[in-house]
């Protein structure tokens, strides 16, 4: 990959970034209260509430969202890894990318606290159902799995709390990473 290419895709995360924190769904999430609360009478119907970002709201997240996650993508996490490798630049730049690349990895390897048939539910699991099983239904196995949640209406409220969470942890490292872009493209 040429400079002229190395630029443009560190160019396009940051603006991809920027887009990401313009999105409604980043006011909600960090200027507003965001999470499920239920209530319960005895001989009544258990309510659940879940606040925060709506379905637009995520949609809309999620469309720009798929920029960092989907390899096709130069913007990908992935093939940032590779970029940051190649480029020209202080091992110490490099290591900074590794180490949040790293730290993002291990967080979404890590376990959430759901568990579905006694089986623990990794953060990138959840991930990975609801953006190609609910959001793009690119995945017919996916989108099975993600129905079942939906089928469960107190499940499905903490699951979808739960993605938008994992949304916004990955959010915070982009912009971590964003702002290691604008050092490496001052220094190009």
């Amino acid at each position: 990959m040429g400079n002229e290419e190395q630029l443009a895709a560190l160019k396009l995360f940051n603006e991809k970034s920027d887009k990401l924190k313009r999105c409604s769904f980043t006011r909600l999430v960090f200027d507003h209260e965001s999470g499920v609360s239920f209530s319960a009478k005895i001989d009544e119907e258990i309510k659940i509430e879940r606040k925060g970002p709506d379905e637009e709201a995520i949609d809309a997240f999620a469309l720009t969202f798929r920029f960092f996650i989907q390899d096709n993508e130069k913007s990908s996490f992935r093939n940032l890894d590779r970029l940051y490798n190649d480029l020209p630049i202080p091992q110490l730049q490099k290591n900074l990318f590794i180490n949040a690349r790293n730290k993002l990895n291990s967080y979404l390897d890590s376990l959430s606290l759901f568990k579905i048939n006694n089986a623990p539910l990794s953060n990138r699991h959840i991930l990975d159902i609801f953006m190609y099983g609910g959001l793009s239904h690119a995945n017919e196995s996916k989108k099975k799995i993600y129905d079942s949640w939906m089928a469960n209406t107190i499940l499905s409220a903490y699951l979808q709390n739960e993605f938008v969470f994992i949304l916004a942890n990955v959010l915070n490292v982009i912009t971590y990473i964003q702002s290691l872009n604008v050092a490496v493209i001052k220094e190009l």
